[in-house]
């Protein structure tokens, strides 16, 4: 059972590895900061499902491991509010 589980593991570490590189082509691209923010916040929950992994099930620092995670959707917020902030009459968009 443990190996199927580092498979999955393994397997959701790969897909935000490459949700982030997604998101930084994008942002490549477009120069849109709110592509920035989404492929930073993968990465980051490729870093967690990493430390997660090499952590044992009984250490006491796992639920710490968490505010990596938090961290992450943290950014994602950040992201969204800076991307809808209110601009000065007048001003385009930012990203656009």
């Amino acid at each position: 059972m443990r190996a199927v589980v580092l498979f999955l593991s393994g397997a959701i570490m790969l897909g935000y590895l490459a949700i982030g590189f997604f998101f930084f082509r994008f942002w490549r691209k477009s120069k849109d900061s709110l592509f920035a923010v989404f492929a930073a916040a993968f990465w980051v929950l490729s870093i967690e499902r990493v430390v997660l992994l090499v952590t044992q099930p009984a250490d006491e620092i796992r639920p710490y491991v968490y505010l990596i995670r938090f961290s992450a959707f943290m950014l994602i917020i950040i992201g969204f509010f800076l991307k809808n902030r209110r601009r000065a009459p007048g001003l385009p968009p930012s990203g656009s």
